[in-house]
C-alpha cells in the first residue's frame, strides 16, 4: 500500500472515530465521551507502539544488532 492511500485510510478513520465520540458524548454525557476518548488513545498508543516494532531497520543496516552499515570496508585476517 502506498504512503498516500495509508494517510488518506488514517484520516478517513480518524473522521470516523471523532463522529463516534461526538454522537457518544451527546448521547451519554461527559462520562462516556471521556471513557470513550480513555479507549480510543489507549488503542492508538498500542498501534503506534506496534507500528514502530514492526518497522524495518533503517536503510544500509544489516542488523538492528549493530552498528556497522553494509558500505563499512570489510577486514581480512
Amino acid at each position: 500500500m502506498t504512503r498516500r492511500v495509508q494517510v488518506l485510510f488514517l484520516m478517513a478513520l480518524g473522521g470516523v472515530l471523532v463522529l463516534f465520540g461526538l454522537l457518544a458524548g451527546r448521547l451519554g454525557g461527559p462520562v462516556v465521551l471521556a471513557a470513550y476518548v480513555a479507549v480510543v488513545l489507549a488503542l492508538l498508543v498500542v498501534g503506534a507502539r506496534r507500528a514502530r516494532a514492526l518497522a524495518p531497520p533503517p536503510a544500509g543496516r544489516t542488523c538492528s544488532c549493530c552498528t556497522s552499515t553494509v558500505h563499512d570496508p570489510v577486514q581480512v585476517r
